[in-house]
């Protein structure tokens, strides 16, 4: 078996059938599971659907903005591999579909950053997804403020853009500010994400430069913290929202003693203003 990726496009669709020719399988069956490990390879393959058919069993799998939550294999036959992928050297490559008897589309590599095992019920992975595209709604943030800074020189036009996208002197700043994620202190900067506290569209063009109106989180908190189901107290203690259920609460492992590494004085009315205006309660 040749198997490799080189030929395959991020964003293209693929169905099992090609994908089997392509690799030198003699039919698709080897293709059929969910999970799938070719020997002697350091791949581990994903076929994902997020609406299965009735008479299956139905599993909880589903891509929001760029992280997959998904859910293991009832056997958890290949929960240690997928665990230890990184340890191993192994890479993971997704193939995603909303419903079954569709192709798939194919979404390039896939980074492990939080799991729970489980023994009576399939464990719970959460996925980061590097090669999705900037979403809508980073495209609707910058059109409708571009009055703001449409007659800035470029280069200041560009710095803007990259601090709504989480990158560029933004995301360096906060780098040098926090040396890793505020709330976990996990260090590995290819994991984490720049996130505003008063959210990009409600700031002034400093405040969106401003590396005291934001925090370090990796994807999974970042994702929370965005979307105000969680927030942090002035101490820097945090705040779960009441809209979060108590499933989602032990997905994301996330636990009332946790609390921001430091709270620096300029970071305050910062966060004053996520816990009033954007924290659901």
């Amino acid at each position: 078996m040749n198997i490799n990726f080189d030929t395959l496009r991020i964003g293209k669709e693929y169905d099992r059938p090609f994908l089997a020719s392509l690799w030198g399988y003699k039919s698709f069956h080897p293709l059929s599971r969910g999970v799938v490990t070719p020997s002697n390879k350091k791949f581990i393959i994903l076929f994902v659907t997020k609406e299965k058919q009735e008479a299956l069993q139905q599993y909880y799998d589903y891509i929001d903005e760029n992280l997959l939550f998904w859910e293991g294999e009832n056997k958890h036959g290949s929960d240690n591999r997928i665990i230890k992928s990184e340890d191993h050297g192994d890479e993971i490559h997704l193939f995603y579909r909303d419903t079954h008897h569709k192709s798939f589309i194919y979404y390039g590599k896939i980074s492990l950053i939080e799991y729970q095992e489980n023994i009576n019920k399939p464990s719970e992975f959460i996925f980061l997804i590097e090669t999705l595209p900037i979403t809508q709604t980073i495209f609707d943030d910058l059109n409708s403020h571009f009055d703001e800074y449409r007659y800035l020189p470029e280069t200041e036009q560009q710095t803007l853009v990259n601090s709504r996208i989480g990158q560029g002197k933004f995301r360096e700043n906060l780098i040098k500010l926090w040396g890793s994620c505020s709330l976990t202190g996990i260090s590995n900067l290819s994991l984490i994400k720049a996130s505003h506290i008063k959210p990009w569209r409600n700031s002034t063009n400093s405040e969106r430069l401003n590396p005291y109106n934001g925090l370090l989180l990796t994807p999974n908190y970042d994702l929370l913290f965005d979307r105000g189901f969680i927030s942090f107290r002035e101490n820097g203690s945090i705040i779960i929202s009441t809209e979060l259920s108590n499933r989602d609460v032990e997905i994301f492992h996330i636990a009332d003693y946790q609390k921001l590494r430091m709270v620096f004085p300029e970071n305050k009315l910062f966060l004053e203003y996520h816990r009033e205006k954007i924290l659901k309660n």
